[in-house]
């Protein structure tokens, strides 16, 4: 079973307002090489850290205002968000270390 919920714009909004704790969001496309290459690692840090924080996805394709709201230019972006702010943002992740180091920095 997953931890990562797939999200609309409103969703995702509504989920980093109310957060009470950090709110982990990645946005991508099922066409993006690099974005299905990172899903697999992305969706076990979500189960290894559900403790932690909340994890959340969306499709760019089907919610291109995404890309506006969260000013994306390249994907995968996974973005740390806290009390409603983004503190931490990555893109074009490639290596299942990367993305580990970048959570453990945001998530501790």
């Amino acid at each position: 079973m997953t931890n990562v919920r797939q999200l609309s714009l409103a969703e995702a909004k509504a989920l980093i307002e109310e957060a009470k704790r950090p709110f982990v969001f990645a946005c991508g496309a099922p066409w993006c090489i690099d974005c299905v290459r990172a899903a697999p690692f992305y969706m076990k840090f979500a189960e290894q850290m559900a403790d932690k924080a909340d994890f959340g996805a969306a499709n760019v394709d089907e919610e291109p205002a995404l890309k506006e709201a969260f000013q994306i230019v390249n994907i995968p972006t996974m973005m740390v968000f806290k009390d409603g702010k983004e503190v931490g943002r990555i893109v074009e992740v490639q290596t299942p270390g990367e993305l580990k180091a970048f959570l453990e920095t945001h998530l501790g």
